[in-house]
Order: C-alpha cells, then sequence, then structure tokens
C-alpha cells in the first residue's frame, strides 16, 4: 500500500484523537470537586430513585471484572477483519481503521460528555472531601465502558454482514445465515450491554442511568458511522 494511501486511511482518526485528547487534558482547568467544597448537596438522598441502587455496592471484583470485559473484547474485535479478511489485507486494513475511527469518536463524546456533566460518581457521596477531593471522580455521566461495549458488538455485526455480502448477493442459503448471524449479534449486544451496565453499577462507578445513557450512544454513534461506511462500499 502507497503512503499516500496509507495518510488517507489514517486522517479520520485524527480529529477524534486531538478532540479526546484536548478534553482529557483540560480536565483540570474546567472540572471541578464542588463535593468536597460544600458536601452538604453530596448526599445519597438528593439522587432520583432509579439511581439509588449505585449507592448499595462497590465491588473491587465487579470493577476489575468490567475492565477485564471492555479490554478483551476490544482486542477480539480488532482481530476479527484480519480473520475475516486474511486474503485480503487492505480491507483488513480498512475495516480496522473504521471500528478505531469510531472508538475514537465514541471516546471523544464521552469525554464531552464528562466535562459538561461533571457527574459525580456514586463513591464520591461516601466520601466527599476524600474521593471528593479527585477530579477524575467527577466522570460518571455517561458510562465510557457500557458505551464502548455497544461500539465494539455493533461494529462486528457491520462487519460480518459487509463479509457476506462481499462473499455472495441474495442467495437463499446466505439469507438464512444471515438472519441466524443477526439473531446471534442481537443476543450479543443486548446481552454484553447489559453485563456491563451491571458491572459498572455493583463497581460503584456509575449509576444506571449512566449506563444506560453509555448503552445509547455507543449504539447511535456506531449505527452513524458505520452506515456512512456501508455508503462508500
Amino acid at each position: 500500500m502507497k503512503k499516500s494511501s496509507i495518510k488517507l486511511l489514517l486522517s479520520p482518526l485524527l480529529w477524534p484523537s486531538l478532540l479526546w485528547l484536548c478534553l482529557f487534558l483540560a480536565r483540570p482547568i474546567f472540572y471541578s470537586a464542588w463535593c468536597a467544597v460544600n458536601p452538604s448537596p453530596c448526599i445519597p438522598s438528593s439522587v432520583n430513585a432509579f439511581d439509588q441502587p449505585a449507592f448499595h455496592y462497590n465491588l473491587i471484583q465487579a470493577d476489575f471484572l468490567s475492565n477485564l470485559l471492555q479490554n478483551t473484547l476490544g482486542v477480539l474485535v480488532f482481530l476479527v477483519p484480519w480473520i475475516l479478511y486474511w486474503k485480503r489485507k487492505d480491507t483488513a486494513l480498512r475495516e480496522t481503521l473504521a471500528f478505531a475511527q469510531i472508538t475514537l469518536w465514541n471516546a471523544a463524546f464521552v469525554e464531552l460528555a464528562h466535562a459538561l456533566t461533571q457527574r459525580p460518581r456514586p463513591l464520591v457521596f461516601n466520601d466527599p472531601m476524600g474521593d471528593g477531593a479527585n477530579i477524575h471522580q467527577y466522570t460518571s455521566f455517561y458510562s465510557g465502558h457500557t458505551s464502548f461495549i455497544a461500539v465494539a458488538t455493533l461494529s462486528c455485526f457491520f462487519m460480518a454482514r459487509r463479509f457476506m455480502d462481499d462473499q455472495s448477493k441474495n442467495t437463499p442459503p446466505l439469507r438464512f445465515s444471515m438472519a441466524a448471524i443477526s439473531s446471534a449479534f442481537i443476543v450479543l449486544y443486548l446481552g454484553l450491554s447489559i453485563l456491563m451496565g451491571s458491572l459498572r453499577v455493583l463497581g460503584g462507578r456509575h449509576y444506571p442511568t449512566d449506563t444506560l445513557a453509555g448503552f445509547i450512544a455507543g449504539s447511535l454513534i456506531t449505527i452513524y458511522f458505520q452506515l456512512q461506511n456501508d455508503a462508500k462500499r
């Protein structure tokens, strides 16, 4: 592949990377550890009833498992195009970079939501003067882990669908296979998203509304960019 072609492929990764990096580095400037300054509003009773369960859990094991699930799934999805298109390296690279682009935009939007809301994590309410003094604990809304699970599973579905379309066009066996694959991915998409959302709540890292918003945001971001990729084919 020519250098000019590689630059063209890598260019969509630049802007989301810069946006995420700038927002992350700007945390000390724009974030306020307001619970440590004035702890009186930072009480569990001030949070809506739907999010109250978040205050009953702070399991280290759940936090560890959520990180393990995110990292493992990320590696697996990056490998998918190289398994599907092992004879077509250019296509595998394009699919990999498309997933990387969506992942970076997702991270950028997560960081933007954190900066705009600065919602304290549940553990801050239990220790406003301790955890509440750390500005990085004001990143509860929305859940980046849950949004990434939606990004990874949906991207994997779009990759599989494009691969099936490349193999054959509208043959009866292929239609049946695509229907089976779609059903399997729906189960995977919903199942892993619910699992991740539950782990983030059990780990004391997020409220239920954070994980629900993360699931919706990650899904919408993925569908938008993947449909754009379909239109370019």
